[in-house]
């Protein structure tokens, strides 16, 4: 449901870029390649295009168990793949972000004679070290721009503390090997937004104190697969910026559907990758890599797979699967606007010189506005109202950069004006948001800028 408000706002155009804006100099872009239907549209083919738009750095994603097949047997074609493609070919030699992981979301994917055993079993931690020996054998030419050990892990360890405190204490051991093995290694482990934000908080800020990078997965999505409003990405970006102040964030997966039974279309889709480039901006010294995912949609017997792998057989969750590609699957593909607004978001910002099928200004809609520049030649105050007569009272916070609420108030609501004083706020940028009942009705951000 849409809900009426009134913002007073006077907009001032010549302030939009206050902030730095990401650049190819201090920001990565990636894009999680897969391939269409077509058999001649092959993997070069998509790692071309791809690379023309702006991609820098690649991720290699690979569950423990499908690298140790068996106890003490390994398969590593997909390394030896890559240790040919990637330092060989010619402009295409970048970095990779390397996934070995022991949890792949919600299911533990280890070797199956220990896969019983608690993470921090010395049995395990000893196999996961011949493991990485084995692994940097098959990998002497690719630079590696990070290890990421585990994939989504909060979504496997949930709440439970005493396994939390094994998946750290393997962690922080292993991590701490794999760096003997490479000198200036750098090592992350992938948790998904919600669990970093909010019931892992505490779990995940003490195992990154052993991470050079905060990992993050992201698909703003509800309890039951649908997507969350678009406007959702600036309060989600800054709450894992106010938690990780001082160490780079990568988003390792970031994506968003575009199926109508996820609530989403691919206008939706289009408006999300607008939104994510926009709010990147206002942390483009924070978050240094994003790579989006995937490149074009599963086909219906990977959905099927991967349904089957995570135990998931929900229809909207194979549709989220199935949709969250910036190309489609079928024939050679074709491009979703999503990825016609990737290529126009990574050109404006200088990635690309390519041709732009489309917009680039930031979307507005029914739960959020431009952006506001304060003081106005009226007041320091924003004032605001809500005209949906359902909502009997709301309540209002402000928050600054880092993410840190600097004003909250409850209203009721009487359909008449309520005015908040700046002045008490420095200089800065802020993010103005109204929600009912714990659901964010609306967000705004405001540059406040003192005489």
């Amino acid at each position: 449901m849409k809900h009426g408000f009134f913002v007073a706002t006077m907009l001032f155009l010549t302030t939009a870029h206050l902030f730095a804006q990401v650049s190819p100099a201090n920001n990565i872009i990636g894009v999680d390649i897969t391939l269409p239907q077509d058999s001649t549209y092959t993997f070069t083919t998509a790692f071309t295009q791809c690379y023309g738009l702006g991609m820098r750095e690649i991720g290699l994603h690979l569950p423990w168990a499908f690298v140790e097949t068996a106890p003490g047997k390994f398969d590593f074609t997909w390394l030896d793949f890559a240790n040919i493609y990637y330092p060989h070919n010619g402009i295409f030699n970048i970095p990779v972000d390397l996934n070995i992981d022991p949890i792949e979301t919600n299911q533990r994917s280890m070797p199956s004679d220990i896969a019983p055993l608690a993470f921090d079993d010395s049995t395990v931690i000893k196999r996961f070290k011949i493991l990485l020996d084995s692994l940097f054998a098959h990998i002497p030419d690719i630079q590696l721009s990070s290890l990421v050990i585990g994939s989504e892990v909060d979504a496997y360890l949930k709440s439970d503390s005493v396994q939390w405190r094994q998946y750290t204490k393997f962690y922080s051991i292993v991590s701490a090997y794999a760096k003997t093995k490479r000198a200036g290694l750098k090592v992350s482990c992938e948790a998904q937004h919600q669990g970093l934000t909010t019931y892992a908080k505490q779990y995940l800020q003490t195992l990154n104190g052993f991470s050079d990078y905060i990992g993050v997965s992201y698909f703003p999505l509800q309890g039951d697969f649908t997507a969350r409003p678009v406007s959702t990405v600036i309060i989600d970006f800054a709450d894992v910026v106010a938690l990780y102040p001082s160490k780079p964030i990568y988003f390792y997966q970031l994506g968003y559907p575009s199926s109508v039974r996820c609530k989403s279309s691919e206008e939706q889709q289009r408006q999300f990758i607008q939104r994510v480039f926009t709010t990147w901006d206002t942390y483009a010294s924070k978050i240094t890599m994003i790579d989006f995912t995937w490149m074009h949609d599963y086909s219906p017997a990977a959905v099927d797979y991967w349904g089957t792998f995570y135990g998931l057989k929900d229809s909207v969750f194979l549709s989220f699967l199935g949709s969250i590609g910036l190309r489609s699957y079928s024939g050679s593909g074709t491009n979703k606007s999503a990825f016609n607004e990737l290529i126009c978001q990574t050109k404006q910002r200088g990635f690309n010189s390519l041709s732009c099928l489309t917009g680039v200004a930031d979307v507005t809609d029914g739960s959020s506005s431009s952006d506001a520049v304060y003081p106005n030649p009226a007041s320091s105050q924003i004032s605001f109202s809500l005209h949906d007569r359902q909502i009997k009272n709301y309540t209002v916070k402000i928050f600054n950069i880092l993410g840190q609420e600097v004003f909250s108030a409850r209203y009721e609501n009487n359909f008449s004006a309520n005015t908040i004083s700046l002045s008490h706020l420095p200089t800065g940028i802020y993010f103005f948001r109204i929600t009912n009942n714990g659901q964010t009705m609306h967000n705004q951000k405001m540059v406040i800028i003192k005489q």
